[in-house]
Parts: structure tokens; C-alpha cells; sequence
């Protein structure tokens, strides 16, 4: 598989190589280029390899999507990890996976508008993904924190409702306790940045009792020089 993998990566990049760009295998969907027929060749020759050793296009595709987040998290390397997903798409276009692929690493990057496409996307694909609705909420989030040091506040409050929509739909949809961690969190960052301190503490409360690890002290601090913790 990862040799298959690696033959596809370089034909790939050999389609940019040299024209000063960013690959295009580095670009979601592969940036919407028109295959030529040789490239449809090589294309179709990596699926049958795959197929043939996970049983179908689909499950293919999940294992692309492991190793995209494997590449993401373990190895802190974010063009593999696009890399992969691209994979996973080309396999199955209608892979959930791989859009949250693609809208995590636009987020990473900035670039929130094509963010919340490609959440919309997965979701669209995926309803009960409660990571993909909550990044989704968090793509809200950061649009609207940037809209704030722009000074346009009327239209912060409009992206950060949609956000606080997006949380609780969220909850509603989530079956871990790391899952609810991660959307209080979010959740919590939302209202503060709202103005909402004494709901924000609220929500650093319910993630604390399911999964408290993806508070940051960082912004603990901030909450309290706007509000001090409330006690019991």
C-alpha cells in the first residue's frame, strides 16, 4: 500500500514540478486540475492496486484518511497529510473524511471561508460527525475573531451565532466524553470572545467533568482577567 501510495504522490508532483507553485496534491481536490489521459492511466492503475488489496475504493479511501491524520498528528507534517486526503478523495469523491481533511488544514492555514466549505461538505456527507459540525462552529469562531480586530462587529455576532448554533448541535450529536471536552472548549472560546464571560465559565466547567485536556492555560488566563472563576 504505501508504495502504491508513494507512485502516485511523485506522478502527482511531477504534474507541478518545476512551475514554481504549490504541487498540486498539496491542494485540495488536487486544485481542480483536468487530468490529462496519461495521468488518468497512472490514476487508474493506483485504484486497481488498492482495490485489490482493501477490497473496495471506499475502504481504501478510510485507510487514506487514517494515514492523512496519522501524518497530521503524529508527525506534524501537514502536506502529507494533504497528500493522503487528496488520495482519499480520488478514490471516493464522497468521502466525509477527506472533506474534513481538507477543511481542517484550510483552517490551520487561515483561510476560513474555504474552511467552512469543506465542513459543510463533510457534513453534508456525514451529519452525525460531531468533530466536523463543532470545527465547523470553530471556523465560525475564528472568521468572527477576525472580523472583531477588523472592527466589524455586526457582522462578528452574526458568524459567532451561527458558531453557538453549531456547538449545540454538536452535543447533540456526540458519543465520547472527548468529544464533549473538545466542544465545551470550543464552545467556552466562542462566548468569550462574545463578551459572554459567566456562560463561558460555565461551559470550561462541563468540559473540565468530560475531558478537560484541550483547555489551555493561556486562555484560562484571559477568561479571568475579564472574570474571575466563579466559586461553587
Amino acid at each position: 500500500m504505501r508504495k502504491l501510495l508513494f507512485f502516485l504522490l511523485t506522478i502527482v508532483y511531477l504534474f507541478c514540478a518545476g512551475c514554481g507553485k504549490t504541487p498540486t496534491n498539496e491542494i485540495p481536490m488536487y486544485g481542480g486540475i483536468e487530468f490529462t489521459p496519461y495521468q488518468k492511466e497512472i490514476n487508474e492503475t493506483f485504484i486497481q492496486g488498492v482495490v485489490k488489496q482493501y477490497g473496495s475504493r471506499e475502504a481504501a479511501a478510510d485507510e487514506s484518511v487514517r494515514w492523512g491524520w496519522n501524518y497530521l498528528n503524529e508527525k506534524h507534517d501537514p502536506k502529507t497529510a494533504m497528500k493522503r486526503f487528496n488520495q482519499a478523495w480520488l478514490l471516493n469523491p464522497n468521502n466525509a473524511g477527506a472533506f474534513f481533511g481538507f477543511g481542517f488544514l484550510m483552517s490551520e492555514k487561515g483561510r476560513y471561508d474555504e474552511a467552512i466549505m469543506y465542513y459543510k461538505k463533510s457534513i453534508e456527507l456525514n451529519p452525525n460527525n460531531s468533530s466536523a459540525i463543532c470545527n465547523l462552529g470553530r471556523a465560525y469562531g475564528d472568521k468572527a475573531h477576525r472580523l472583531y480586530r477588523q472592527h466589524k462587529s455586526e457582522e462578528m455576532l452574526k458568524y459567532l451565532d451561527e458558531a453557538m448554533k453549531l456547538y449545540e448541535k454538536a452535543c447533540q450529536v456526540a458519543t465520547t466524553d472527548d468529544e464533549l471536552g473538545y466542544i465545551y472548549n470550543s464552545w467556552a472560546v466562542g462566548l468569550w470572545l462574545k463578551g459572554d464571560y459567566a456562560e463561558a465559565w460555565e461551559k470550561i466547567k462541563l468540559a473540565r467533568k468530560h475531558d478537560g485536556h484541550y483547555i489551555q492555560p493561556a486562555f484560562i488566563k484571559e477568561l479571568s482577567r475579564h472574570m474571575p472563576e466563579p466559586k461553587e
